[in-house]
């Protein structure tokens, strides 16, 4: 019996937070459609996520454009003697995956870091009490200007990742592989289309929504303290990583039964 319920505790809190964590997110819909549209907050979420992100996102999906286009290139000319099918696969992996990850994941460490961390001492600090004093959502005041701010951020960067990822494939393609830049171009077409770019613009979209609210959540239910802050953080960003990787797998598995 001891051990039925120690089976079920986690199984019961698990439900439970995917339900808060359910309200948290059609809350913050609700307050999309009906307001209030905190346009000031947003825009300032906006410059603080994207400006503060921009760099290490660059550096990282150059890096990892240069290490999967090698990798690429050299199975490539082990396996089948030739490396004429690299700007289709590295453009495939780049625009379904490479480029849409790699900045939901550096969002989640960073952005959703942060977040919790600010939610949470808000929380411990009884400002969130506060704020319901005076009547105040949290929800709408906390949660709904990094909802949409994320959102539009991190669908801009995937853009930006895409296209640093593969001037950086182009770059080792025509100085390692002897391609020239009109011949990369022209077979890079032939292999991503339009449905591609709504894939990664999609994934993006659905990956800047989740992570703010996995993030609140455990900013919201933050307790202990200063050890509990680092614990709600941590927690956070292994949820919205696991959760990230799980979605990435849903959505991919769906367009390639859609597109």
């Amino acid at each position: 019996m001891a051990l039925k319920f120690y089976l079920l505790n986690p199984l019961i809190a698990f439900l439970l937070g995917a339900r808060e964590v359910g309200f948290i997110f059609f809350k913050t819909l609700m307050t999309c459609l009906k307001g209030p549209h905190r346009i000031r907050e947003v825009i300032q979420y906006m410059y603080s996520i994207g400006v503060g992100s921009l760099p290490i996102i660059t550096i990282s999906t150059a890096f990892a454009g240069f290490v999967v286009t090698s990798e690429l290139a050299h199975q490539m000319d082990t396996a089948l003697h030739t490396v004429e099918m690299l700007p289709g696969f590295s453009g495939q992996f780049v625009f379904r995956e490479l480029g849409i990850v790699i900045p939901a994941l550096l969002l989640v460490s960073k952005v959703g870091a942060a977040t919790t961390a600010e939610v949470g001492s808000m929380k411990v600090t009884e400002q969130i009490d506060a704020l319901r004093l005076l009547q105040i959502d949290p929800i709408e005041y906390l949660v709904y200007p990094r909802f949409v701010a994320s959102i539009i951020v991190i669908t801009c960067l995937t853009l930006i990742s895409i296209f640093v990822t593969l001037v950086v494939a182009i770059a080792v393609a025509v100085l390692k592989y002897n391609f020239a830049v009109l011949e990369y171009t022209n077979a890079l077409t032939h292999f991503v289309a339009n449905k591609d770019l709504v894939c990664a613009l999609v994934k993006g979209m659905v990956f800047g929504a989740v992570v703010p609210v996995i993030s609140c959540y455990y900013g919201f239910n933050c307790s202990g303290g200063a050890e509990g802050v680092g614990n709600a953080t941590t927690n956070s960003v292994v949820t919205s990583t696991i959760i990230v990787i799980i979605l990435d797998f849903v959505l991919t598995f769906a367009f390639s039964l859609v597109l």
